[in-house]
């Protein structure tokens, strides 16, 4: 750090362009995952350094360089601490089996990172109802993706309700979230939900969900 501040006087870190959480044991049972090891990626902007290595939505990430990667920060420091334009090699599982990606790192643009407000400009009413979810639901349209922020292209049913005693407000699931994937089931209709939902079984449900312009996996009971 200190070298970069007296050549440029300032902090260069490299960014992947990935959304990411950790693993728990909820996802990993959803995923039928047979451990916690890695971090599970929800979402690769377009345009990014991950996006062009091929790293894909629901890929686990568990090791940069050969070295194991045990949760977000982890990832979220190799990362940064490497300097732009730097190579790295991803180790990733995808659907079970391992594979090697190449990616070269962006810069990280402190000036323009910002938060959406994934409560700003709300939907009001709602056509459907998740009663398994305690949510209503509505199909996302071009101006409330509009008022939203969501990532562009982003499709699914946006939440316009939540009842606090249900089990997606205990796994903070908000109101204007748009409700993308169940169980890495697409849902653009209220009645493709409800199917996704009834195939759960007992397993914990994996929920895709655009906040703002972030993307990010929550699971419920």
């Amino acid at each position: 750090v200190m070298e970069q501040l007296l050549k440029d006087g300032r902090v260069r870190r490299g960014m992947l362009g990935v959304d990411i959480r950790n693993l728990d044991d909820d996802i990993a049972k959803a995923l039928d995952l047979k451990d916690t090891a890695g971090v599970l990626v929800s979402n690769v902007r377009t345009g990014s350094a991950a996006e062009k290595a091929g790293v894909k939505r629901a890929d686990i990430i568990t090791a940069i360089n050969g070295e194991k990667i045990e949760d977000s920060n982890v990832l979220r420091n190799k990362v940064a601490g490497t300097l732009p334009g730097t190579e790295i090699r991803l180790t990733v599982l995808r659907d079970g089996s391992p594979q090697e990606l190449t990616a070269t790192l962006d810069e990280f643009d402190t000036a323009g990172a910002s938060k959406a407000d994934p409560q700003k400009d709300k939907e009001p009413g709602a056509e459907g109802d998740s009663g398994k979810l305690g949510l209503s639901l509505q199909p996302l349209t071009p101006e409330m993706s509009r008022q939203l922020s969501v990532p562009p292209g982003t499709e699914g049913l946006v939440v316009t309700e939540v009842d606090p005693s249900g089990v997606a407000a205990e796994a903070g699931i908000n109101r204007g979230d748009v409700l993308m994937e169940i169980n890495r089931r697409t849902v653009t209709t209220v009645e493709a939900a409800q199917a996704a939902l009834n195939s759960s079984g007992d397993k914990p449900v994996l929920l895709l969900v655009a906040r703002g312009s972030q993307v990010i996996y929550l699971t419920v009971r």
